[in-house]
């Protein structure tokens, strides 16, 4: 009875250790510089920025099997709240919500978001779509960036503490989690648009 029970907890503890090395080595990946994520699509810059800049189409891409939200239907438009998490309870930090806001919309050419702290308003992270036309596909470059905790992090001087290891550990976490997100949705856009099954995370 114990040694099988001590068998199951062995396989248990071995699974979730794959499954967290797994995930690390992926995140890994994109712990480097930040570098923008660009994707080529064999479809015309019209088609593919009605799919990035609808609210209707966005489940088809965005924020794979947590579920994404927008306050509206129809095209965004800047203002526009985007939230994400809507299958599951999705926080970074307390009280602070994963929701991107549409700060700047160009037709054919770009989309902007925006993500900013619930309770002080202060910008956290930005995502920025560029579409460029490349004969009769389309160029996407997708840029991650997170002023506000690189400001928080400049502006705390020379004087290292335990907190500020924390702080900046959890940036280039944040970073590179938005980075592996940028690229898994460019992906999924590309293979929603272009009609065949994405490649495997």
């Amino acid at each position: 009875m114990w040694k099988w029970l001590g068998g199951c907890l062995v396989v248990v503890v071995v699974v979730i250790g794959i499954g967290v090395y797994n995930g690390y080595r992926k995140l890994s990946q994109f712990s480097g510089p930040n570098k923008p994520e660009t994707v080529v699509i064999a479809a015309p810059v019209t088609r593919v920025f009605a799919s990035i800049a609808n609210a209707d189409s966005l489940s088809s891409w965005m924020a794979e099997r947590m579920g994404v939200r927008a306050s509206h239907h129809g095209m965004l438009v800047p203002g526009d709240t985007i939230q994400v998490g809507a299958n599951l309870r999705f926080n970074i930090g307390k009280g602070e919500a994963n929701r991107w806001v549409v700060s700047d919309v160009k037709p054919d050419q770009m989309l902007a978001l925006e993500m900013r702290s619930d309770s002080s308003k202060r910008l956290v992270a930005q995502r920025l779509y560029n579409l460029t036309a490349k004969g009769d596909s389309t160029l996407i470059t997708s840029a991650v960036s997170t002023p506000g905790l690189d400001s928080m992090l400049a502006h705390r001087g020379d004087t290292i503490k335990a907190s500020d290891a924390f702080m900046s550990g959890a940036s280039k976490l944040m970073m590179s989690s938005l980075r592996m997100q940028a690229h898994r949705e460019l992906q999924l856009l590309k293979a929603h648009i272009e009609g065949h099954a994405p490649p495997p995370m």
